[in-house]
């Protein structure tokens, strides 16, 4: 299995490892800072270094085996690699995803919403919802509740919790559909100190100050109950 480094420290921008697998121009490495994407957030972007060349990394995947990274041309088994991620992308990600967070929970606490989906940008970030009977006349309200929760510089942390202990707390997922992925009988929480917790396998930022301030930009009608939101940063 591949050492997912962007899980143990998010803020990580570069690093060493060995490719262990490949698989035409995709290459499984021992340990990597790229994240794979889901859930609503994409897949981290950047380079590797391998035999002295640099690699654009043009998309990264997931499956029972580890993370790949699909590069230009292939690659040789057991070569060192050194990784760099796009941190101006990973970070606005990062911010993105910390911001839908404090979105679901209000939704969720105050409204009484559930996730029908999520896009996560590094300008814009959607947030669909399933919502009965909300009207654009809450729209300042729902901002304005949102910034507030941000000024308050709340810090971010994760831990893994049993398979068991998730079971038990049903408040922990926020989607209607999508359930969370179970990893050797764990399941990695967020939490949003004083604020929230929930299941998530994403990157985020340290404290909900990094966010900074956003403002609701569009606001979209997708079906009776569906509601779609789409979040900047300002």
């Amino acid at each position: 299995m591949t050492r997912r480094l962007y899980l143990e420290d998010s803020y990580q921008r570069d690093f060493d490892s060995e490719v262990v697998a490949c698989d035409d121009a995709w290459c499984r490495l021992a340990a990597t800072a790229f994240h794979p994407g889901g859930g609503g957030q994409p897949c981290d972007r950047g380079q590797l270094v391998i035999a002295d060349e640099p690699l654009d990394v043009t998309a990264v995947r997931e499956d029972g085996a580890g993370v790949w990274h699909q590069l230009a041309r292939p690659v040789a088994l057991g070569r060192a690699a050194h990784g760099a991620l796009d941190w101006p992308h990973r970070y606005a990600i990062m911010r993105h995803h910390a911001l839908l967070h404090v979105v679901n929970t209000i939704a969720f606490r105050e409204l009484g919403a559930l996730i029908t989906g999520a896009q996560i940008g590094v300008d814009r970030s959607r947030i669909d919802l399933r919502l009965v009977d909300f009207s654009r006349e809450r729209l300042p309200e729902v901002e304005a509740r949102v910034n507030e929760v941000i000024a308050r510089d709340l810090p971010l942390t994760a831990a893994t919790i049993s398979e068991d202990d998730f079971r038990r707390r049903p408040d922990l997922t926020r989607t209607l559909d999508v359930k969370p992925p179970i990893v050797d009988g764990c399941v990695r929480i967020v939490e949003i100190a004083g604020f929230d917790a929930q299941a998530c396998g994403g990157t985020h930022v340290h404290t909900t100050g990094e966010i900074g301030r956003v403002r609701l930009a569009r606001f979209d009608n997708k079906g009776k109950d569906n509601k779609r939101f789409y979040w900047e940063t300002v």
